[in-house]
């Protein structure tokens, strides 16, 4: 009879929930960057990114751009919906605050991109290129969301082997620059911003209902119907790059996969009772 409460402590401990001092990471970051969204050192810094990147081919940073997409994530982390749902359901609970600071973001800075200002052939450009609303970056902003989501909604003892989300994020960071897009203090401040919704995100998640986090939840169903629309956007929208239209084909496949195999599972175990 005693087992319970101690099982439930062991548990507790094993999901390490968010301690305060980790809402002052975002800060720090910002703390951090300061040279860079102060502009210090402009357009010097910009340069050097842009045009040392390029000793990896262009296709390596507009696919980093796509794991700065919400679609792009969607698809590669799939198969969570069958097998922890939770990790999904964590990431996307950060998306509505990153979509309101990047959109506020944007909107308050008012701030040009590097193509506004410098001379067009002295940038390497990848992709579409783009000229307005710079700061924050989005794409920089939505995959350090779902990095710091996903890894604070792990358990403790699996965090330190997962530290490589953030490398992912930071590398979608680099991408917005070596496609010519964002200034470095675009990519400082949507990391920072990018923190605060991921953690904002796996603090919320951590107050929904166990129930509302299995297979048969009816939460969990709606992210799958989102991963339908999902296909949909993978099969026809470039979003800015030509050229990941295969890579977006093949995650589209394998979005789709996991899509079967989650409604396998969820309609075959719809008759079973949810934890309480």
């Amino acid at each position: 009879m005693t087992e319970t409460p101690v099982r439930a402590e062991l548990v507790e401990a094993a999901q390490a929930p968010i301690r305060p001092w980790h809402w002052a990471v975002p800060l720090i970051v910002a703390v951090l960057t300061a040279p860079l969204w102060l502009s210090y050192f402009e357009p010097h810094v910009f340069y050097f990114f842009n045009q040392h990147l390029q000793v990896l081919p262009d296709l390596t940073w507009s696919l980093f751009s796509l794991l700065g997409t919400g679609w792009g994530i969607l698809a590669v982390t799939s198969p969570a919906l069958w097998l922890r749902p939770r990790l999904v359901l964590a990431w996307v609970c950060a998306a509505p605050l990153a979509g309101v600071l990047t959109r506020a973001g944007k909107t308050w800075a008012n701030s040009v991109r590097p193509l506004e200002v410098l001379d067009a052939s002295t940038v390497h450009v990848i992709g579409e290129p783009l000229y307005v609303a710079a700061m924050p970056s989005g794409h920089t902003l939505t995959a350090f969301a779902a990095a710091a989501a996903l890894y604070f909604t792990l358990p403790a003892l699996k965090r330190g082997r997962h530290l490589w989300l953030f490398a992912l994020a930071l590398g979608v960071g680099l991408s917005r620059m070596g496609v010519g897009a964002h200034w470095p203090a675009d990519v400082a401040m949507g990391a920072a911003l990018g923190l605060l919704c991921g953690l904002s995100g796996a603090w919320l998640c951590g107050h929904i209902p166990e129930r509302h986090q299995q297979v048969q939840s009816w939460v969990t169903r709606a992210l799958a119907v989102l991963g339908i629309y999902a296909l949909y956007v993978l099969l026809t929208d470039p979003m800015g790059f030509v050229q990941n239209m295969p890579t977006q084909i093949v995650l589209a496949g394998f979005l789709a996969i996991n899509l079967a195999v989650f409604f396998a599972k969820t309609f075959k175990s719809s008759t079973l009772p949810l934890t309480q």
